[in-house]
């Protein structure tokens, strides 16, 4: 199909486009900004879909990701690692944005029998639960799933067969979702059986249903539903979306008012299929996000946000449908005002905090290491950030045949931080007291000093920062071989802590890691000398500014 007819297809002339495409762009924006201006790796999209791809290729597509295939999500994966290991962060979200853009200008301009036009696509962004899923290549699946419910409600009047093959495709093997909404596909073709591109449609939807199945079988991730539970659904679905960000003690009464109204909008209208259908999918999103987490746990800002992004978009879309169509002035003012409400109680999350990771700095470094951590966001805070374990030669290969990278121009970490275990205790290559050269730090980590008892084996010696408040500061300064590594610790939120090699300031990333619990740093970087100073520097007074490190002690 031409891009001439495809425009064609969903009725969008140029100007429409631009428009609604900087409309989108401003929307998705306000929601997840942080992620297109610091991109990093999310999730399994670092553990499961980034190094599946490096050492499967193309056919890592096949692969399920939590028991399902995510076709969009990998393609997005395959494309930008293809053109970039060190830009992959901006690659991949610059994608999924484009992505996610095109499916609000499908959601606007597509010939649905759903009234409300732009006003659809505007409600798919600004639903009130925080953005986890928004601006994020791996979420990409959740917004193809969007596909299916725009192509449940085309009109059977649009001469658009190809496109709607395409879309189908690409969306069910993109998302599970495809398994519920087949029963729609099939009723469509039944109730327009007259028209063979809907048998056709119906046909593929059952093809992508059965490679679905195939990839999810067996499956294990859902738990039976908590029939006692069930009740709890109406507050946290109903009432959370119009007033559980702002006043949450008056869930159960909006969620009861907003189940009262959509059940007498659906009666007065009971010969609308386009209102049963909406029903239909918000009961089935419902109870699939109810049997994935136990619905007691959910929370739109805290809890489990990903698995409100179907119901609050159905439910937006229900409203929409009353405020505009419905007969009575007071259902449509009444529909409206919920609408409203609903947009005020996405003020408190419409945004998300998240830290810069430097996959850029960290891709750099890897190569001076024979192993390497690269990490990886898992909820936006460095802290509680995962890891993608990468040996120094094939990071090395990668960027070796990266038209964009340029190692010898650039700074590296003159460490790697290594998760402390037991086993990772008994090898430490730990300097002793001796490596001391001079010190500033008269107290402890934080966690002794409020504990009262050391938070390491006797084996070794804690110095810290933390004496009496976080307002103390200072210089502690080692001198220690390559290959040698120190016990690090500090808090999540301590932005003045410092590391500077000596003679290497201008090679090395002064940079420490966010961390409440204790790390081994392994100076191991073959940039660095044999032997070198190095100074820790604690620079903040703030809350949890402060550092630790621990040698063995003095034999």
């Amino acid at each position: 199909m031409t891009a001439k007819k495809v425009l064609t297809t969903i009725r969008i002339n140029r100007p429409h486009i631009w428009a609604l495409g900087l409309l989108g762009f401003l929307l998705l924006l306000l929601r997840a900004w942080p992620r297109l201006m610091h991109p990093n790796v999310w999730d399994e999209d670092g553990t499961q879909n980034l190094p599946g791809f490096i050492t499967s290729g193309i056919s890592d597509l096949l692969t399920p990701v939590s028991g399902y295939l995510i076709l969009v999500p990998k393609l997005i994966t395959m494309l930008s690692a293809s053109m970039s290991f060190v830009l992959y962060p901006f690659l991949s979200t610059l994608l999924a944005w484009c992505f996610a853009l095109f499916v609000f200008v499908v959601i606007a301009q597509a010939p649905m029998r759903l009234a409300g036009g732009v006003f659809l696509a505007v409600a798919c962004m600004l639903i009130p639960s925080d953005p986890e899923v928004f601006g994020l290549p791996l979420y990409t699946f959740w917004w193809s799933a969007l596909l299916l419910f725009v192509l449940i409600f085309w009109d059977a009047n649009s001469s658009s067969q190809s496109f709607r093959a395409v879309l189908l495709f690409f969306a069910s093997l993109s998302s599970p979702v495809c398994l519920v909404t087949l029963p729609l596909f099939m009723g469509r073709a039944a109730i327009f059986k007259k028209r063979p591109t809907e048998l056709k449609l119906a046909i593929l939807a059952a093809l992508c249903v059965g490679i679905q199945l195939w990839a999810m079988w067996p499956i294990s991730k859902l738990a039976p539903l908590d029939l006692p539970r069930l009740p709890q659904i109406i507050p946290v679905f109903l009432g959370g979306y119009t007033i559980g960000n702002i006043l949450p003690r008056f869930k159960w009464m909006l969620g009861c008012l907003t189940l009262a109204y959509i059940g007498t909008g659906v009666v007065r209208n009971r010969s609308s299929r386009v209102l049963w259908g909406l029903v239909y999918l918000w009961v089935v999103s419902v109870l699939m996000s109810s049997a994935r987490v136990d619905v007691c746990y959910l929370d739109q800002a805290l809890r489990g946000p990903r698995y409100f992004l179907f119901p609050f978009i159905i439910l937006s879309w229900l409203l929409l449908q009353f405020a505009i169509s419905d007969k009575s002035q007071w259902i449509r003012w009444l529909g409206a005002g919920l609408l409203v409400l609903g947009g005020v109680n996405a003020l408190p999350v419409l945004g998300r905090h998240q830290d810069d990771l430097d996959w850029r700095g960290h891709v750099y470094s890897a190569i001076q290491f024979s192993e390497y951590a690269l990490p990886i966001h898992y909820d936006g805070n460095a802290a509680l950030s995962w890891s993608l374990p990468m040996s120094g030669s094939v990071c090395a290969d990668l960027l070796g045949r990266d038209p964009f990278a340029r190692p010898a121009a650039e700074r590296t970490y003159p460490y790697r931080a290594i998760q402390m275990t037991t086993l990772a205790l008994k090898g430490l290559n730990a300097p002793d007291l001796s490596a001391i050269k001079t010190n500033e730090w008269k107290g402890l980590d934080y966690y002794s000093i409020v504990s009262g008892t050391t938070t390491l084996p006797a084996l070794y010696e804690i110095k810290g920062s933390f004496l009496t408040s976080n307002a103390e500061v200072g210089v502690l300064t080692l001198h220690i071989r390559r290959g040698q590594q120190i016990l690090f610790r500090s808090e999540p939120k301590s932005k003045k802590q410092r590391i500077v090699v000596a003679g290497g300031e201008s090679n090395f990333y002064d940079a420490l890691p966010l961390t409440s619990e204790w790390v081994i740093l392994d100076f191991s970087n073959r940039l660095l000398h044999e032997e070198f100073d190095v100074r820790f520097i604690d620079g903040g007074t703030g809350w949890g500014e402060w550092s630790a490190i621990a040698v063995r002690k003095a034999n």
